[in-house]
């Protein structure tokens, strides 16, 4: 993926998340492996207000640490069960239901999205279900820059998102080209409401949420007992206080919460083929072609890496940031929470972590492209 500097800013943050793998720099043969430093020791060199991360491999938690501090107002640490908010990695769960409903014979993805959802726009209505998974559909985002931090706490219907952009015109012919857009979930949410005939938070925790004993995952709600790490916004210089994400800001796009623990779960299930068998998993990690012939560099709900090697999906709300990082060859998944947004790579950080983790290899000191 290309990097557009107005891409880095914060507003942007939850509206794109990408790879950007990081090379390993070339090390001397006669050399004998450097000890590798532990997950714990490799936060705490990050500095951030408050971290978590867990490698699992080949279905197994090989490691789980945290690091800083949960909020301002205290010493508390974080902890395996403090909540951070996921942002656009609800994505990747979002991806999860629709292709879980394909595989009973319940949705087909390359059906128009007006099979599913009535009263769209024209123009939207041919727009196939894997275009909307691919962010190749050409409809607009409704999330901008000049929107992004006052939607971020109003707990608005979906609809009321999709007429944010109903009346504009497609960026671009379905198929033609790849632009991140928000919007393509919302419509992918409801699509899920109305084939299941449930809720769409429900039907996530009948699904997926519950079935991995991930009690800490969900959106916000009111009353909310959960132990949430504070946001951090980190703009022009200063330390600012975010608003939170209410769970109609960006709902099946973006307003998930959990813990590294419930993500811990997550990931493991993922490796054991809990949540869908390997080959549909692996059509999820298929490039996704273009009318020119070239690639998105996506697949469904997965963005790609390294000739798709890698796949993985990152999050950014006002406050937080996040990643997960998929190797499908090696098994082996990294998965880091961080609360704080603006001027940060969470993917780079998740990749730092990988290659610093792994058998043999010192931990690569260089800066990762952000393109989130």
């Amino acid at each position: 993926m290309q990097t557009d500097p107005t891409r880095r800013r914060l507003c942007t943050a939850l509206l794109a998340a990408g790879a950007g793998l990081v090379v390993p720099g070339a090390r001397g043969g006669s050399r004998a492996p450097e000890k590798r430093p532990s997950l714990s020791a490799l936060l705490e060199a990050e500095h951030q207000p408050g971290m978590a991360a867990v490698l699992v491999d080949r279905g197994r938690i090989t490691e789980m640490a945290t690091a800083g501090r949960r909020n301002d107002a205290g010493d508390a640490r974080v902890e395996r069960h403090t909540v951070f908010e996921l942002g656009s990695i609800t994505k990747v769960f979002t991806a999860l239901l629709i292709f879980r409903l394909r595989h009973r014979g319940l949705l087909d993805v390359d059906a128009p999205i007006g099979r599913y959802v009535d009263d769209l726009p024209a123009a939207w209505q041919p727009i196939a279900l894997s275009r909307l998974l691919s962010h190749t559909s050409g409809i607009p985002n409704y999330l901008n820059e000049g929107n992004f931090l006052k939607l971020m706490p109003v707990d608005s219907p979906p609809r009321d998102l999709l007429a944010l952009v109903a009346q504009a015109p497609l960026d671009f012919a379905p198929g033609t080209r790849h632009a991140y857009s928000n919007t393509n979930y919302i419509l992918l949410g409801l699509a899920i409401e109305q084939v299941a005939g449930a809720d769409y938070w429900q039907f996530l925790h009948d699904e997926i949420l519950g079935p991995l004993d991930m009690r800490t995952a969900g959106p916000r709600r009111a009353g909310d007992r959960r132990i949430v790490a504070q946001g951090h916004l980190y703009q022009d210089g200063h330390w600012l206080d975010p608003p939170i994400t209410a769970p109609g800001s960006a709902w099946a796009a973006g307003s998930l919460l959990a813990s590294i623990g419930d993500m811990a779960r997550f990931a493991v299930a993922l490796d054991q083929g809990k949540l869908l068998p390997d080959a549909l998993l692996r059509q999820m990690w298929r490039d996704t072609p273009l009318a020119d012939g070239a690639t998105a560099g996506w697949g469904a709900g997965w963005e790609l890496a390294d000739g798709g090697q890698v796949v993985g999906h990152g999050g950014g709300t006002a406050g937080f940031t996040g990643y997960l990082r998929h190797v499908p060859a090696l098994r082996r998944t990294v998965v880091v929470l961080i609360n704080r947004a603006g001027d940060i790579s969470p993917q780079g950080i998740a990749e730092r972590l990988d290659l610093g983790l792994r058998p043999g290899k010192a931990r690569n000191s260089g800066t990762a492209t952000s393109t989130a």
